[in-house]
Order: C-alpha cells, then structure tokens, then sequence
C-alpha cells in the first residue's frame, strides 16, 4: 500500500469516528424514553407529577415515560428530565440540555401549567409519539439558557385568556384567577353591610356612592372578606383593587380628615388603607389608581406589597411612543414620580377599537413597540385591555401574541402568528396569516394612530382596505366548504363575525358594487341579497362569547333586528337624494362627509356611529332644491341620547334663497325615544337652495345628531 493510501486511509477513519461519536453525543430533546425526576421539595415533587401526567396525556404510547426509581441507573437510550422550583433563582427558569439530561427550574409554582405546556408541545415537533394540537405553540427553545420575563404582571384581556385553564397554559395572569377585587367593585363586595359608617361623609351626610377610607370599619368588613373568600396569602396570594367609586366624591369625615383628605384629594385616606391592608396581609397584594380623586401622590414610601395602576388611554395607539409627545412625557413623569413611592408599578393598556370588536384591527405591531417603551420605564405589570369577554376577530391570535410578547419583547411576531395559524388552522393555515399581516404590515407603513373609539367611516380610513377585506371574506367562505372538524368550526365563527363588517362596508358605501342598495330615480332601493347577509350574521346565536359588536349597547341582536325592521326590503324616496350639499357652519374635527345627510340610509338610533351627521356647534347645512317644485314634506331625524350628550334642536330656521321661511322652536323632546323625527310641509316652488339652522339645546357640552335630511312628495 502507499504512502498516500495509508494516510488517508487512515484519515477516512478519523473521520468516520468523529461523526459516529457526533452522532452519538449529539444534544436534543428526542430519546427513546424519558425518566422524570425531580428535587425533594414538595412543590418541585407537584411540578414533576405534573409533566408526568401531562405527557402520559399527550401520548398513546406506553413505557416510554416513568418516574425515577431509588436505584436508578443512566441508560443512553433514555432521558432523564429533572424538574426545580426554586424561589431564590435569579431566573423565572433555566434549561440545561445534555446528551442524557433535561433539567428545568421554574422560579415560581404559578408558572408550572405553563413551563409543562411549553415543554409538550416542543417534544411533539421532534418526536411524534407525543400529539399536542391543542396547546399552542412553543415560544421558549429547549437548549441552555435562563431568562427573566419582561412583565411580573401579564394579562392580555382577550376571551380567549378567560377560557378556563387557558391563561396558566399560555403563562398570563387573568382577572378571574389573580384578582379578589378587580376595579371599582369594592362596592359589590360591601353591597350585603348595613353599617352605613363604611361610606363617605359628604355635606355632613353619609352618601353611599362613596367610601370612607378612614373608617376602622370598613377596613374591618374588608379584612373579614378576604379571608373568608381567599385566606391569608399563604396558599395563594391574590391582587386586590382598591379605589375609590367612579366619581368624585371624597370622605370629609373626621378620620379621613386628620388624615390628610381634602374636599378633592381622597388620597391620604385610601394610601394609609392599602398600606393597612399590605400589614394585614404580606402575602396577598394590594394596588391603588392614580384617577381622580387618587392624582395625587401619596406623601410616604409604600409597602413591598402594595403598588399603583396606572391608565395609558391618553397616549397614542398605533405608532412609537416618545418623550417628544406632550402626554407621553407627562405620562413618564408621572410614572417616575410614583417609582419613588413603589416599584410595583402596573399600566392599564388598550388594544381594541371598542366601538367595533368584530372589524380587524392591527394592533401588533404597535403593541410590541409600546411595550418596549414601557419596559424602558421601568413598568412591572401590564393588563391590556382587549375585547374582554366578547369575541373579536383573531382575537385568539392576539391573546397568544400579547402574551408571548409580555414575557419577552422581543419576540418576533410575523414567526409567532405563523406558527399559530399553522398549528390550530393547518388546512387553512397561508390565507390567514397572508391576510392578517398584511393587515399589521399595511398599518406600520401608514404610521396612523387609530381610536379606541372608531366607527366604520374611521375604521376605513386608518386601517381596514374594503376591497382587500372583501377578497378575504369571499375566500374564507371557499375555505370553509374544504374544512373539517375544530378548523371548521373557528373559521365558521370568524366568517360569521366578519359578516357584521361586511355589512358595515355595504351600509357605508351606499350604493354601487359593494353598497347595500341601488338608486332608481329618487329612490333608494335595499338589495335582496342583503337578506342573506343579515341572515349570515344572526347565526352568531350558535356561539355563546358572539354576541356583542362592540363594549357599550352593542347587542348584536338589536343591530339585526334594524336592519331587518328599518332597512331590509324598504325603498327610502328622497328628493335631494345624492343633490350638492354643503356645511355652512365650521364642521367638527373629524366629522363625517355631508352626503350622509342625504345618501338615503336611516341612521341606527342605538349607534351614534351608524349613520348620524354630527355637530357639537349649531349647524347649518345648504342643499340644493332647483329641480324641485310644489308643496313638499321635509323631515328630519335627531339622535336623543343623554349619555352621550345628544339632544334635537331647541329651534330649527328655514331659509330660502337668502329668505327666512319658517321657524320651529316647540320641538317635544320625550328622554324614552332613542330618536326623534320632525316633519313640515313647504312650498319649494322657485327656490333654488335652502339652508337649514339647527340651534343647539343649552345643555353643557350638547350635541347634535342628524341623520337625513329628507324631501318627500
């Protein structure tokens, strides 16, 4: 042999051996068994039954997962997965992954369901002896490494986190499971005392929409609450909210006096309660607000275990938050200021458009931006206010994104919605997520800020294409038909959500294509299909969580029931039907285009969105009226809604071509009517332009609501 030959003979050999021995100490989660083990502890012992249970759940297969025995020897062929709780670790949790071994720690129980999950699901990917379709993907990567979350506090307030079971899975904190007390609901825990010594002495008198801070025994009654209802913290320790009634009424008593009370300030006397309340109970928690009557700063340090939440509704959504923006860097001066007094700092942030759950809206993008700023701040816990119990479309996207990103910031969120769709929409996995990040990608691009409150003129503006949502609904429909099972059933709920936008989209666009009626002469004439699509909406009743549009009076019921009593099948005549219209008087900021005045539709006397022309200013409006001759009937239709600050008119002035014709100022306003209609009979005859003077009523902040101007034969 030569030279040559032996030497590379003998280097294939070392080759070969260097990748047998790779092959052999290669590091992964896949083995042919696995033996669970775990520290002495008994919350370590709780947390390893518990993956033992859950994998044996997770599998049809037998042997290939058992508990350590005493005399235990390490096997190659198996791998041990060794389970910690440790309160005094550094880190939330470490992994370290060796050749035979899988050790994870968990700093806190609470995280146990959740660590379990993650480990579950990341097993199923590399070893399909395990079926994990229902629990979410595996955000965390079983290799070495330890981390911290970015929030203690997580809680995207979505129904999907309030599904039972779902928030320890998906590792959120949920209202339901973390909270005694959660808002102003003191009152609901107080509602069965009869002593009336607990409420606030207002004027000299006890005035029950209001508490004394400062009465001995309230915080008696409270004490007795929580430990009948959640013991002392040594169990479990809960968050209690205690805050004063929404309004701003502050206790004068004496007690609350000497405390520091004044006639606008309760914060001395609710601060040295919480700060009571952390003494009585050092394992439970207990937080404030910084609202109203609370804007001031309590003048002393506070307990370990007590801290602040505050509200975020003044920043701007949608876009990056910065100091250069006024109510950012009021919103961060506050935030330090009270960093003096706690380090248990929570937010009350917003993501939904509350006046339209079912529309889509990107919210994503901007979230982890915003998130990131308040981690910068120095913010401990986040609640993010989304559409609560009520279903909103991707809603159970957003709840597993939110969380993901809570626990870390800097997730990437176009990976995290792939995988979800992936893994609970596998048929139909592609159109989702083409259509939902196209959504959030368009949206980034605009750099628009969107509303909490927003109605489909705003919606359509900002961030919802019509025609791309339309293209979307048509192919979820096809989608459907191909579907089976669970797949099925979550995409038909979706395509019935989706069917209110549909409609919005129709309603707002009148006539045409995508409207919802045609135009013959002056009439408006309803489409038949519309039918249909009304009818495609109502089988929200198959779902118990569908049944809301948006937060406040928005039963979808009752929007079905307008359309089908108020517009389906009607033929509305108008003879300015479409004619030039202008406003005379300074529009609102952001008020609606004046062709709604007279576009044909009636407006939804629940919604003040649907369909109404605004004005918070006496309005005039000037319409054209040279095609028209004889007697005719005008009406008009007002919004009566006291809530929301809308009344009729205290007078209405007539002009013809510059000429006073008529005034009406005995408008009957009945409060019961959620809309009111006026009619008068004039003579159009050779008047080429009339304009219309609605003088508001002199109510403080009073605004008007018109929704057609209408001229009939």
């Amino acid at each position: 042999m030569s030279r040559f030959n032996k030497y590379f003979s003998l280097f294939l050999i070392l080759i070969m051996t260097i990748i047998s021995c790779s092959a052999k100490n290669h590091i992964g989660l896949k083995a042919n068994g696995y033996v669970i083990s775990t520290e002495p502890d008994l919350e370590s012992i709780s947390l390893s039954n518990l993956a033992y249970n859950e994998l044996q759940k997770h599998t049809d297969e037998e042997d290939i997962i058992s508990l350590i025995q005493e005399n235990w020897i390490e096997n190659e062929e198996l791998k041990t997965i060794h389970f910690e709780v440790n309160p005094n670790s550094e880190k939330e949790y470490c992994i370290l992954l060796t050749t035979q071994k899988l050790t994870i720690t968990i700093k806190n129980k609470n995280n146990a369901t959740w660590i379990v999950s993650q480990l579950v699901e990341a097993l199923s990917k590399v070893d399909d002896r395990f079926e994990a379709s229902n629990l979410p993907p595996s955000t965390i990567d079983f290799t070495t490494n330890c981390a911290n979350f970015d929030f203690s506090y997580r809680d995207p307030h979505f129904v999907d986190n309030l599904i039972p079971g779902n928030s320890l899975i998906l590792g959120n904190n949920n209202v339901d499971l973390d909270w005694g007390i959660w808002g102003h609901n003191l009152a609901k825990v107080m509602k069965e005392i009869s002593d009336t010594n607990i409420y606030a002495l207002v004027n000299n008198v006890r005035n029950k929409d209001q508490f004394s801070f400062g009465s001995p025994e309230l915080f008696s009654y409270l004490v007795q609450y929580i430990l009948n209802n959640f013991g002392d913290g040594e169990e479990k320790g809960y968050h209690f909210m205690i805050m004063p009634q929404d309004n701003n009424l502050v206790c004068m008593c004496d007690e609350c006096k000497e405390m520091g009370n004044t006639a606008k300030n309760a914060t001395p006397a609710v601060s040295n309660f919480i700060s009571k309340m952390g003494n009585q109970f050092p394992k439970h928690q207990f937080f404030t607000s910084s609202y109203l009557t609370t804007r001031t700063l309590p003048k002393e340090k506070m307990n370990d275990n007590t801290g602040v939440f505050l509200s975020t509704i003044q920043l701007k959504k949608g876009v990056d938050l910065h100091l250069n923006q006024p109510k950012t860097a009021k919103f961060v001066s506050e935030l330090k200021s009270w960093n003096v007094l706690t380090p248990k700092i929570y937010i009350w942030d917003y993501s939904a458009n509350f006046d339209d759950y079912l529309t889509p809206i990107p919210t994503l993008y901007s979230l982890q931006k915003q998130l990131k700023f308040y981690k910068s701040q120095g913010v401990e816990g986040v609640f993010i206010n989304g559409s609560g119990y009520d279903y909103a479309a991707f809603g159970d996207l957003k709840t597993f994104v939110a969380g993901a990103l809570l626990k870390n910031t800097n997730e990437n969120i176009d990976q995290l919605c792939t995988s979800f769709f992936k893994k609970y929409y596998p048929k139909n996995h592609q159109l989702l997520t083409d259509y939902y990040l196209s959504l959030e990608k368009s949206f980034a691009q605009k750099n628009k800020t969107y509303s909490l409150y927003d109605g489909i003129d705003e919606i359509l503006s900002t961030y919802l294409n019509p025609n791309d949502f339309l293209k979307f609904y048509g192919a979820l429909e096809n989608a459907i038909v191909h579907s089976s099972n669970d797949e099925k059933e979550k995409l038909t709920k979706l395509y019935t959500a989706l069917s209110y936008t549909k409609l919005q989209i129709a309603y707002n666009k009148v006539s045409g294509e995508n409207g919802c009626a045609d135009i013959n002469g002056n009439e408006l004439i309803i489409k038949p299909e519309m039918n249909q699509l009304v009818d495609k909406l109502a089988n929200y009743v198959n779902y118990s969580n569908l049944n809301s549009y948006k937060e406040a009076n928005g039963d979808l019921d009752t929007y079905i029931n307008i359309w089908r009593n108020e517009i389906l099948n009607k033929r509305f005549e108008n003879l300015i039907l479409n004619e030039n219209i202008k406003i005379l008087s300074v529009p609102d900021e952001g008020s609606k285009n004046p062709k709604y005045l007279i576009d044909g539709l009636p407006g939804f006397s629940m919604d003040y969105h649907q369909g109404w022309y605004i004005s918070s200013k006496d309005l005039k409006v000037q319409v054209s009226t040279e095609k028209i001759e004889g007697l005719k009937n005008m009406q008009f239709r007002f919004l009566n809604n006291k809530r929301h600050g809308f009344y009729p008119p205290e007078k209405i002035e007539v002009w013809g071509d510059n000429k006073l014709i008529k005034t009406i100022d005995n408008i009957e306003n009945e409060m019961a009517l959620e809309a009111v209609e006026f009619n008068l009979t004039l003579d159009l005859s050779n008047v080429k332009n009339i304009e219309l003077l609605f003088s508001l009523e002199p109510h403080k902040k009073s605004k008007i609501a018109l929704d057609e101007i209408r001229i009939l034969n």
